[in-house]
């Protein structure tokens, strides 16, 4: 079955999503296990020993037994000069991201059995056209050329709007907390238009969506923080044995890295759960180290109380207020926290005179860390079939104007409607009839080479061959004269008279 692919690439995980096409039916967007236990799985490219690379759990695994074989970061680093070292060799971050991207792309295709239709990748709101040229150059290296690069705060809208919807003229801000950073952004939706500038009414939840405003992106730490936390905790009961550790050991570096991973398990545990326990296996020590949830958010509040306010910040930048907006939606990891819902609640509603009362709009999907993903997949969807109506449209202008050379009254037409409940979202048949008759699109003719008329042709010809042969026959003639002379009798000559 066809399929169009999601990926988001972020700072310390990636995940994908994808939605497949039977027919003219699009399937809901499904995150795609990319991990053993985890839809999710780590940003890391290795070195593999035949040149080549691993990517995910396969190199975190490689760089836990010898960190200078694989590499982490190089989202972050991308777009940078200096080149990252990997395996004895200095690789720039934009090429292991392209590495990452075409691992993601082939695992998919494997259990699908053939790759994707289209294939769109999220990035952080900071990069620009230098970066995103970068990353494309790098994936059409490797062969991946129908790509669409779109930020994440964009795929996260397009996910809400296909799963809720969000009226035209109606604006959502997107809190989109990372590992190593954060953003937030405003993003109205408007009538989307074709290229002409008509209203294309057939089009899927997503489109028409546009920043308003400026996106504010905030350095601030808050995964990689929130888990040091928690390591902060282990480490009040196992500071001896952590303390005993050595980094240049792949067997006790390995242990190191695995009791992090606990450690963002425990986080994670909290957001449904009033405590939880994190799993300690050390050399020569283990053991378990109970959290309780009112305990981590005393110490996480300094770390999370932020994110209301760069939320603030996109609002005002978008000359909006908070009660003009539909929905205030939190993704990332970070996002499964409540305690952070219910401060950016307090912050945008209920300190404000006359918002008291107003119900609270602060969405969190039950899966934040893959909402981006799952965005990602639903606009790649919408450019493939936007794509495929462009080239229907120019197919069909172009046989009317060289077939018939007359206007075709029927109106083919193809929508992108997605069902807000998440199910299967039809798209008409383009062959199917509609009220409207959508606009033409401009048909751009390339002139062909026409070779000269062949009168004038045929004339230039027939000279040079009249010429050559005027030329054959006076040399002939003058041939035939020599040998007709010589058999008759010749006259005397002025030598022979003088001999006389």
């Amino acid at each position: 079955m066809p399929y169009v692919l999601g990926v988001h690439l972020g700072t310390s995980t990636t995940s994908a999503a994808v939605m497949g096409r039977s027919g003219g039916r699009w399937t809901a967007a499904t995150p795609f296990p990319l991990g053993s236990a985890r839809p999710d799985v780590p940003s890391v490219v290795a070195r593999a020993p035949d040149g080549g690379y691993l990517a995910g759990e396969a190199a975190a695994a490689k760089q836990a037994e010898s960190h200078e074989w694989g590499c982490s970061g190089f989202v972050s680093a991308l777009g940078e000069d200096a080149p990252l070292l990997l395996g004895g060799e200095f690789v720039h971050a934009h090429r292991l991201a392209a590495a990452m991207i075409e691992w993601v792309a082939d695992q998919v295709a494997h259990r699908h059995g053939h790759p994707a239709e289209h294939i769109a990748v999220t990035h952080s709101s900071t990069w620009g056209p230098h970066r995103t040229h970068l990353l494309h150059l790098a994936l059409a290296e490797l062969g991946l050329t129908d790509i669409t690069l779109l930020a994440e705060p964009f795929a996260v809208a397009v996910d809400y709007a296909t799963r809720q919807g969000v009226a035209n003229g109606g604006s959502i801000a997107v809190g989109n907390l990372g590992s190593s950073g954060s953003s937030a952004a405003v993003l109205r939706k408007d009538e989307p238009h074709d290229s002409d500038g008509t209203v294309a009414t057939e089009r899927g939840p997503g489109s028409g969506l546009d920043f308003l405003g400026t996106p504010v992106d905030s350095g601030e730490s808050a995964g990689a923080d929130l888990d040091d936390l928690v390591l902060e905790r282990v480490r009040a009961d196992f500071g001896e044995a952590l303390s005993r550790l050595d980094p240049t050991e792949p067997r006790e570096r390995g242990a190191a890295l695995r009791l992090r991973a606990e450690c963002s398990k425990a986080k994670e545990e909290l957001s449904q759960r009033e405590s939880s326990r994190v799993n300690v296996l050390l050399p020569g020590s283990s053991g378990e180290v109970p959290l309780a949830r009112a305990h981590y958010e005393r110490l996480a509040r300094p770390y999370l109380e932020w994110v209301p306010e760069i939320l603030v910040q996109a609002i005002q930048s978008a000359s909006l207020s908070p009660e003009d907006l539909e929905a205030v939606v939190l993704a990332g990891g970070p996002a499964r926290t409540p305690l952070l819902r219910n401060l950016v609640q307090q912050r945008l509603y209920e300190t404000q005179p006359g918002l008291e009362t107003i119900e609270s709009p602060v969405r969190v999907d039950g899966s934040p860390e893959l909402v981006a993903a799952r965005g990602a997949a639903c606009w790649a969807a919408e450019a493939l079939s936007a794509a495929t109506d462009r080239a229907v449209a120019g197919a069909e202008t172009s046989v009317l104007m060289r077939v018939s050379d007359r206007e075709d009254n029927s109106s083919p037409a193809s929508s992108d409607e997605y069902d807000v409940d998440g199910a299967e979202a039809e798209i008409d048949d383009v062959s199917a009839d509609s009220t409207a008759e959508p606009p033409r699109p401009p048909v751009e003719v390339e002139p062909m080479h026409v070779e000269p008329p062949p009168k004038r042709k045929a004339l230039k010809v027939a000279k040079l061959s009249l010429a050559a042969l005027l030329i054959i026959f006076g040399l002939v003639m003058t041939v035939m004269q020599g040998f007709g002379g010589s058999q008759q009798p010749a006259s005397p000559g002025v030598m022979q008279q003088i001999g006389r």
